[in-house]
């Protein structure tokens, strides 16, 4: 296991302690942060596939009446009216923030339908593949929104989980090495150093054994 190399000292050990709390502390909060990640895009996951269900139901229905206008009116027809079709949709985009993390809010406001056409080369199924049109532009906003939103949110889950790895397999185990082996450096040289004091008090009391002791003409 690598270890960070600086001076074996109680100064290092007690900053390499305090930034493993601080790294283990980080580690909970980017555990969670992932939870409440892989929730939320759960959650949009899910109303994504509804809601692309019934965009797809909406435009399934808008080409079966487009066909029977192309059969009804022909194809120049069919061009010539569309070219002149204007919904007077507006778009309104906002913004809220998950974790940091930018969602769009999309809503888009539609006119009660009108068609912008003349009668003349025109029929039934003109008007209702006009109509389906318009209705399946109401929910393509909210596919959007979803589908954008799930698309930010995976790329900061990813992130997360790198980051996740990182301080799990790297700088967690890195930082708890280093201390330990510090640590029994230190305890080392305590020993050693409570070993030489031994030997020197020793040494001294072998060299002045009447040391501390007054004799009988001194009392």
């Amino acid at each position: 296991m690598e270890r960070i190399q600086i001076p074996a000292n109680k100064s290092n050990l007690i900053r390499l302690k305090e930034e493993l709390v601080l790294a283990q502390e980080g580690l909970e909060l980017l555990d969670q942060k992932k939870e409440i990640l892989i929730n939320h895009i759960g959650i949009l996951a899910s109303k994504a596939d509804l809601v692309r269900k019934e965009v797809n139901q909406r435009l399934l229905r808008t080409y079966a009446f487009l066909k029977d206008a192309l059969l009804e009116n022909g194809e120049s027809s069919v061009r010539a009216t569309g070219l002149g079709v204007k919904t007077g949709e507006s778009v309104i985009l906002r913004e809220r923030s998950l974790m940091g993390v930018v969602l769009p809010l999309v809503r888009i406001d539609l006119p009660p339908h009108k068609p912008g056409y003349g009668f003349y080369g025109t029929g039934k199924s003109m008007d209702a593949t006009s109509e389906a049109i318009h209705r399946a532009m109401e929910v393509v906003a909210e596919l959007a929104e979803l589908e954008v939103g799930i698309e930010r949110l995976m790329a900061e889950l990813k992130k997360t989980l790198k980051r996740i790895n990182a301080l799990a397999h790297i700088y967690v185990p890195t930082y708890r090495a280093t201390i330990k082996a510090m640590e029994e450096t230190l305890e080392e040289k305590e020993r050693e150093a409570l070993f030489q004091l031994k030997r020197i008090k020793k040494k001294s009391a072998t060299s002045n054994p009447k040391k501390g002791h007054i004799d009988d003409e001194g009392r």
